[in-house]
């Protein structure tokens, strides 16, 4: 009888060990997981550039409507949103007005607007519309549709935020109200990092 009482305890501490044992395995395992990402749990690479919120924000140079090259490069260090448009938008139209005044309340504090035409073509509409809506933000035109490729999209308006490290940190698809209080809390928010 104590032979046999010896051997549960044994068989016992054996088993709690083993238990113990793989536990601690499991919790190692889910660590190194959590550290290294599989390619069903991606993370943002650093110096990675794509469209997507996270990723640094894939450079282009367009012409501007002076006929100089223009791009984001040139605006670093600033928050900037990038809008693509077209004259023949309806929305696109109701849009303008919205971020001329963002762009006009913001830019002295590091905002930058950079509205990336899509017409194709002739300049002169795109001129037109700029003159007519008083914008004076840069507008660039991307006629070969080199930043339309970039940015892929199935909807125009769209738009991304870019912060002053040049990642994209919000993509907007449809038109939207640019001058309300929420717009400007999260740009001076932007701003002051």
């Amino acid at each position: 009888m104590k032979l046999t009482v010896l051997k549960e305890k044994n068989f016992t501490r054996l088993k709690d060990g083993l238990l113990g044992l793989l536990i601690l395995v499991a919790l190692i395992l889910l660590v190194l997981r959590i550290q290294n990402p599989g390619p069903e749990n991606p993370q943002p690479a650093v110096n990675q550039f794509k469209s997507q919120e996270g990723y640094l924000a894939p450079r282009f140079t367009l012409r501007n409507l002076k006929g100089n090259l223009e791009g984001l490069d040139d605006h670093s260090g600033k928050v900037i949103v990038v809008n693509f448009w077209a004259t023949w938008c309806v929305p696109c139209v109701k849009e303008m007005p919205s971020f001329e005044n963002l762009y006009r309340r913001f830019r002295s504090k590091g905002l930058t607007i950079l509205a990336i035409s899509l017409d194709k073509g002739d300049s002169s509409k795109v001129q037109e519309f700029v003159d007519k809506y008083k914008l004076s933000f840069p507008v660039l035109l991307d006629t070969e549709g080199v930043a339309e490729k970039l940015y892929p999209s199935f909807t125009i308006p769209f738009t991304y935020v870019i912060d002053k490290q040049g990642r994209v940190i919000a993509r907007v698809d449809g038109a939207k109200n640019w001058e309300s209080s929420e717009t400007f809390e999260a740009v001076e928010h932007l701003l002051k990092q």
